[in-house]
């Protein structure tokens, strides 16, 4: 039995394969930059990268939620600034109705521009922003109201439901960001009824009654304060989604630091290491070459 033929073969082939396969690797480092591609690489820091990369997909999607978010809400604060001057004329102009000067022809013309005022104000009421109507609650693909300032009221029934709309905090917790059209522009309270007290103030200027204009004019000012605490509310929801944008932010950039520690590889360690490895894998081949070798007919002299 001849146990000596190339005995260190296997040995050799098993080493140069070790190196090989070190050294693919840190060509793979040196050219993807990435220490971990698949959990074999470092089974140790898989759980931990995958919820780092959980996380960030989570964020990634929060973030998408409150840009979209962030441009409603700004459309409504808008809608509302744009609601109160509306209904800053129509207190001038009942102001102006009350005046000694005015007669039923002057009264008439301002009723006609308060109908205008009221169209202008549903029209807000019906506000869109990407297809959805910001305002009409859940059933957010229609518009809240109709208006026709010949029927009784000018307005139809609101179209809308109640907005359940919130978005997530990437702290934790929820906030709402929507109110909808009849809690704002049609409210069941007299004092906070828009449409309701620009329609008593254009049907008192029609039918040019002092009482009855006076009458209009007295819940005026309850439902501008309701108007500003819509807007109040909408600058509310604004400052807390630019600290929801921030804060994923901020929250993204030490999920990218956590990523890149646990799967980035160290450039300069991984280039040393290559030539290294190379090094040896070029020095193995050379000194198994210059080796004897041994064959079958040394043994049959």
């Amino acid at each position: 039995m001849i146990s000596s033929i190339d005995g260190s073969t296997d040995l050799y082939l098993a080493r140069l394969r070790q190196i090989s396969s070190r050294l693919e690797r840190a060509e793979s480092e040196v050219s993807g930059g990435k220490r971990v591609v698949s959990p074999s690489d470092d089974p140790n820091v898989v759980s931990n990268l995958l919820q780092v990369r959980a996380d960030m997909a989570r964020l990634k999607q929060v973030s998408t939620n409150l840009d979209r978010v962030r441009s409603e809400v700004d459309s409504a604060e808008g809608a509302m600034q744009n609601a109160i001057k509306t209904f800053d004329e129509v207190r001038t102009l009942g102001l102006a109705a009350t005046g000694t000067e005015q007669t039923t022809e002057s009264r008439a013309e301002l009723a006609e521009q308060i109908g205008t005022l009221l169209e202008r104000m549903a029209g807000l009421a019906n506000s869109q922003v990407a297809g959805r109507y910001i305002f009409s609650g859940d059933s957010d693909q229609g518009p809240a109201y109709g208006i026709d300032l010949q029927q009784n009221p000018p307005w139809t029934s609101y179209q809308g439901t109640g907005s359940s709309r919130r978005v997530t905090h990437p702290g934790g917790g929820t906030m709402a960001v929507a109110v909808d059209a009849q809690t704002i522009f049609e409210n069941p309270d007299p004092e906070k009824n828009v449409f309701q007290a620009m329609e008593n103030l254009r049907q008192a200027l029609i039918a040019d009654d002092n009482a009855t204009i006076q009458a209009a004019l007295a819940p005026l000012a309850g439902v501008s304060d309701h108007l500003n605490s819509m807007l109040s509310f909408y600058g509310h929801a604004q400052n807390c989604l630019e600290d929801a944008a921030n804060t994923s932010s901020k929250e993204q950039v030490r999920l990218k630091l956590d990523q890149s520690s646990l799967e980035d590889a160290d450039g300069t360690q991984a280039i040393l290491e290559m030539t290294q490895l190379k090094y040896n894998q070029q020095a193995a081949l050379e000194v198994h070459a210059k080796m004897a070798k041994t064959s079958l007919f040394d043994y049959m002299g």
